[in-house]
Order: structure tokens, then sequence, then C-alpha cells
């Protein structure tokens, strides 16, 4: 039956071909291990190399994580599959949308899925727009690069090349012209590692921050959003109105415009503009 074209009433022939089940068959049974659920408006089938086109109101699911679309092909040797025209999956990490989405499913399980072009993901904490999004599910680990942005309640946002974002413990890195924001300033660096929703964050490699009129540049800075402070160590140049000091390790607390400076310091007073 190598071709053969299939509308909604023969989507169960066309899965068993392909050791995949469809919802058709009825409701499996309570004891029953999960499954690789397809349905479709058409379906068209190679049975010899098992491959599956499907199109118009696509679903493809494991009981826990369901993919849609208007197009898809399944080549179920490899365990892939690619949905295009409103991908979009609903995941316990949240929900992934993309121009085009791959997932990958071994056995029974949908194990990772990769969205491409205007790719976003939502969940309740925090939301990811980049050019690629991936999810990792058993690792609930999501990675993303190009154009990297990450916006979290109430109001901080992120960015940068690449992002590391593991969700059970809350943590996330980012490389690559790292930034984050919030109204409280902003703090910057090659590389941000965060926990606690970007409560608190390590910056490293050429830092620099702006709180209010302090200026602040350095070799590496720790952020603490609940104390309102952060630490900069390293060649630590911090400019204000009519002064600049320099230091070897400084404490902000941005706040209030507090600074408290630790070893070998000097300022130096200019007259303002």
């Amino acid at each position: 039956m190598t071709g053969s074209r299939w509308t909604r009433a023969a989507v169960a022939c066309a899965a068993a071909a392909l050791g995949l089940a469809s919802p058709l068959w009825g409701a499996p049974s309570p004891t029953a291990p999960p499954v690789i659920s397809v349905t479709a408006d058409v379906m068209h089938v190679d049975a010899v190399a098992r491959v599956v086109t499907a199109a118009g109101r696509v679903r493809v699911a494991d009981g826990v994580t369901t993919a849609t679309a208007r197009r898809a092909t399944l080549y179920q040797r490899e365990g892939r599959g690619v949905l295009s025209g409103d991908a979009r999956v609903v995941a316990p990490t949240g929900v992934l949308e993309g121009s085009e989405v791959t997932i990958t499913y071994a056995g029974r399980t949908i194990t990772r899925i990769v969205a491409r072009g205007r790719a976003s993901l939502k969940s309740r904490t925090v939301a990811v727009v980049a050019g690629a999004v991936t999810m990792a599910l058993a690792e609930e680990l999501v990675t993303a690069e190009e154009a990297v942005r990450i916006t979290s309640p109430p109001d901080v946002v992120a960015t940068g090349a690449r992002l590391w974002y593991h969700r059970a413990r809350e943590a996330a890195t980012l490389e690559g012209g790292a930034r984050l924001q919030s109204r409280d300033g902003i703090i910057g660096g090659e590389r941000i590692e965060s926990t606690g929703r970007w409560a608190r964050a390590t910056v490293t490699g050429s830092v620099w921050s702006r709180f209010r009129d302090i200026e602040i540049r350095s070799r590496a800075a720790e952020y603490d959003r609940a104390e309102q402070k952060a630490i900069f160590a390293g060649d630590v140049q911090i400019s204000q109105p009519g002064r600049v000091l320099v230091t070897e390790r400084a404490t902000v607390w941005y706040g209030s415009g507090r600074i408290v400076a630790e070893g070998a310091t000097r300022v130096r007073l200019e007259t303002p503009p």
C-alpha cells in the first residue's frame, strides 16, 4: 500500500502500518501503556519507507505532550516528525510555537521538541522568544539561540545569544552579549547565570551596569534584587555626575544610591559639563 492516501475514516489503518496508534480506535484501556497517536484530515502513507504525510488538523500526542499543525511528515524509522503551519506544542514545560516544529519520540513518548522561525515558549513563570527554542522534556531543560529574549514577571527582561534554562531549578544561563534589565536598572556582560526567577545573578566578562545616575564597569558582578544591591569586583570604575571612583571591589546599594568601596581606591572629581 505504498503511496496510499487516507482520509480520517482510514487513519487507524495508516497508524497501524507505521506502528503508531490512532484515537479513532476508541479510548485505550486504563492499564495500557501510552502510545503516540496521530490524526489528520488526510494522510498519505508510504508503508515501505514508513513515512506518513499528513494535512489538515494534524494532531500528534503521547498522552502528556500534544503537537498540532496544518501539515506534518512523520519518519517512523527515525522517530521524528516535522510539523508546519501554525505549529504548536503543549507540554508540561509550557506552550511552544514556531514556523516549523520538529518532534523526536522514543518508543511511546515524545522526548524532544525543537521550534524554529519566530519560535516562542510561554510558561507560568517565563516567556522566551528566539530564532530556535528546544525543549528536552525528561531533563526539563530549555535551550534557545539566535537573538534570545526572556521576560519574567513582574518586569525582568533578559537578552543574549544563547540560553540554557532548567525549569525545575529555575536556573538560567545566558551567553553572548547577555543583559538583564528591570525597573531598577541594567546589568550586562558576556555571561549571566541566574537563579530564583532572575532574583540573583552572577555576571562575568566585561561587566557594565547602570542604576539611575550610577554607571559601573568591572570584570565580574553579583546582583541581588531582594537586597537591592550589586557587588562589583576587578578593575571597578564607577561614574557619577562630578566624580569617577576607581577601586578593587565595590558594593552598590542602587535603591538608596549608597556605594562602599574596598581595597585601593581613588576618586577623580570632575566639573559637570
